[in-house]
């Protein structure tokens, strides 16, 4: 059996990779260029040229920055290596993740990425890395019909035939879909196929809108639309099948705020950064204030001295119903989406039921 293949080396990495408690993990995603084959209608991004973007020295420069850091906190590391599409700038990736694969202070790494250049050349390129826990995908419906209306015509084909090829070599999997009224009848049928293609695990965003999707505000949906979607991800949630499906969002913990495996604290302020193509630095990447970069300032400075992040972490500076909630210590709302539609990242949810 070869080293890289089969049930032993799922094992393995099942066993390397176990979850990480918020006391233990600091998590960095990293946003290494803006350039993307893609334009979801949903999209984040704005602009595609990735202006400014780093050189693979300056890359390097970040990455020892970065495990530095991480020693000196006696933190673990988790670390997502996304774009646009990372794997369009694979010449400067490529060495980039070898790098920080040697890392003592890095835990695990992902990539996230469109599927649209997974081959078997890249993949023997990424069974080298030890540290690679799995490869994210995105899919936004379970059809080509609904798919591709928001990520391109093409994009579902590619998606699935990236998910075989990545199963076949035994990598994990994980599938990521943004929910809006574009899709929000699709999470089952979703669920049904990434069982069916053994995909490893699913998680569901909420559409906030900003970049290309900011004049998409209708397709927002409503908090009690949410609600009944959010509810039913649970309830397939627990019947256990196959694919594990993660509650780790805020605004899940209304469901069930005794669970600890449901609901997260907003990562904002809590134990995560975004690093920029350009390196600059924001809370998260779907709240986009610019807080320091990576290259000039340190992570000790961004994380210790930032207003915008202590705003966020005093709770007695939210604003609406997040201001009194009795969830308070398990769930302060997303202050992407409140800035998104406010303007103001510390008023209320606007999605939230409670």
């Amino acid at each position: 059996m070869e080293k890289y293949r089969g049930l032993t080396w799922v094992s393995e990495m099942t066993n390397r990779f176990k979850e990480l408690n918020i006391g233990e993990e600091f998590y960095f995603q990293w946003h290494i260029t803006e350039k993307c084959n893609l334009r979801c209608k949903h999209c984040y991004h704005e602009k595609y040229t990735s202006a400014n973007e780093l050189n693979l020295d300056e890359l390097i420069f970040i990455a020892d920055k970065i495990n530095a850091t991480l020693e000196k906190w006696n933190k673990k590391g988790t670390l997502s290596i996304t774009g646009g599409e990372p794997f369009v700038i694979k010449d400067k990736m490529f060495p980039l993740m070898r790098h920080i694969d040697s890392f003592p202070s890095l835990h695990h790494f992902d990539i996230l990425t469109n599927g649209w250049f997974i081959n078997q050349d890249v993949l023997t390129e990424l069974k080298r890395l030890k540290k690679l826990r799995r490869v994210q995908l995105s899919l936004e419906g379970s059809s080509p019909q609904i798919n591709d209306q928001i990520r391109g015509e093409g994009s579902f084909d590619k998606a699935l035939n990236a998910i075989r090829l990545l199963k076949k070599n035994a990598f994990q999997v994980a599938v990521m879909m943004t929910i809006s009224n574009f899709n929000r009848n699709e999470i089952g049928p979703v669920i049904n196929l990434l069982e069916e293609e053994g995909v490893d695990t699913f998680s569901a965003e909420r559409f906030i809108p900003e970049g290309r999707g900011a004049s998409l505000e209708k397709e927002i949906l409503t908090p009690e639309e949410l609600k009944n979607i959010f509810s039913n991800i649970y309830s397939l949630a627990l019947k256990q099948n196959g694919t594990r499906i993660l509650l780790y969002r805020p605004l899940f913990a209304l469901l069930n705020g005794n669970d600890p495996t449901v609901g997260a604290m907003c990562s904002a302020g809590t134990n995560a950064l975004t690093i920029m193509h350009d390196g600059t630095i924001y809370p998260c990447r779907r709240l986009p204030i610019p807080i320091g970069n990576a290259l000039t300032d340190s992570f000790y400075k961004i994380w210790y001295t930032s207003d915008v992040l202590w705003n966020i972490r005093n709770t007695n500076n939210l604003k609406g119903k997040c201001s009194n909630c009795d969830l308070i210590p398990i769930c302060r709302g997303c202050r992407a989406m409140a800035y998104a539609v406010t303007g103001d990242y510390l008023s209320e949810d606007p999605q939230c039921w409670k």
